[in-house]
């Protein structure tokens, strides 16, 4: 998989980070949120993030309209 950084919290790769992959699709990095909420429903392989609200901003505003 390849990825494209659109926004990260920090300078350094180990901080939230949302990229986007060769299939246009969005990839986040986050803190884990461990357990889940229990409105959340989650598949095998899926799990909860938290980012800051700002770095999903920025990344959309890097995106540009769709």
């Amino acid at each position: 998989m390849t990825l494209t950084p659109l926004a990260a919290a920090c300078n350094t790769a180990a901080c939230p980070a949302v990229f986007l992959d060769e299939s246009g699709a969005i990839v986040i990095r986050g803190d884990q949120v461990d357990p889940p909420p229990a409105a959340v429903v989650l598949s095998p392989g899926e799990a909860v993030v938290v980012i800051p609200p700002a770095l999903l901003l920025e990344a959309a505003r890097r995106l540009g309209p769709l």
